[in-house]
């Protein structure tokens, strides 16, 4: 089942995607719900972030084989030899969703990455659950973009601006809650050129490991959000680019990138 979320005019609400169509739906989208016999046509609604006001979490470099990027973070480099997740969170003011514009900031060196990933949506309130208990706590999964300042990234004593100036966390274009997650392939194009191409199977630490480490010292809620983490050496972009990461059998979200607008020019 895929579970949308979306802006019809100036209102807001949850659909279950059927075929080229939202059908519209009463109830919580993490828990409980019910279909209504509301439908709207996929063209003439815009798809949101399938989640509101989350917490977003990611444990950085979480892929056999990813190299690393000398000069960043301890918290951003080092996860490779980790012994457990390392994850960190980012603002959720960086959520931006399909075709939004991922905004390159005016003050930024250029030097800004994506890592396309997938994305766990817990479900229910989760504390202090074990790896074998975790995957009870997960609604489903969807695609998402780790955007990055990489100078900022080495520069900084921390992450804030590098990992969550706005825009810099794309997610949708819905939940897909029939999938499994060691099963889904991650497909990066930028202008229809791939760019990562990989799979959650080869994640050092799980989704399961991953959500019930965190859940050790914080409470998650319904439409929080855990990133696999990133896949493999990341791709700059500029302003034009369109990027896709594509997760076959949930989805595929696209995103233009633009330049901020600079108001003193």
């Amino acid at each position: 089942m895929k579970i949308a979320r979306f802006r019809d005019a100036r209102r807001t609400a949850f659909a279950v995607v059927e075929g080229e169509e939202l059908v519209e739906i009463r109830g919580s989208a993490y828990t409980r719900f019910r279909k209504t016999d509301t439908r709207y046509s996929l063209k003439d609604v815009k798809l949101l972030a399938p989640s509101e006001t989350p917490q977003i979490w990611s444990p950085g470099p979480n892929f056999a084989g990813h190299p690393g990027k000398a000069g960043q973070p301890r918290s951003e480099s080092s996860s490779n030899g980790a012994q457990h997740p390392e994850p960190w969170q980012r603002g959720m003011n960086a959520l931006t969703g399909p075709e939004d514009p991922i905004i390159i900031p005016k003050d930024s060196t250029g030097e800004v990455h994506l890592e396309g990933e997938a994305v766990a949506v817990i479900s229910k309130l989760c504390r202090r659950v074990t790896p074998q208990q975790a995957s009870k706590y997960i609604l489903g999964y969807t695609c998402g973009n780790d955007i990055s300042e990489r100078t900022w990234q080495r520069e900084d004593g921390s992450m804030w601006r590098a990992k969550s100036s706005d825009s810099f966390a794309p997610v949708g274009p819905w939940v897909e809650t029939s999938v499994d997650p060691q099963d889904m392939e991650i497909i990066v194009r930028v202008n229809g050129q791939e760019v990562q191409h990989t799979c959650a199977k080869n994640m050092r630490f799980s989704f399961a490991q991953i959500v019930s480490y965190i859940s050790q010292q914080v409470t998650l809620h319904p439409g929080d959000l855990v990133f696999s983490g990133a896949t493999s050496a990341s791709a700059q972009l500029h302003p034009g680019d369109v990027v896709e990461v594509e997760i076959p059998g949930v989805g595929l979200l696209r995103n233009p990138v633009v330049a901020e607008f600079d108001s003193s020019k």
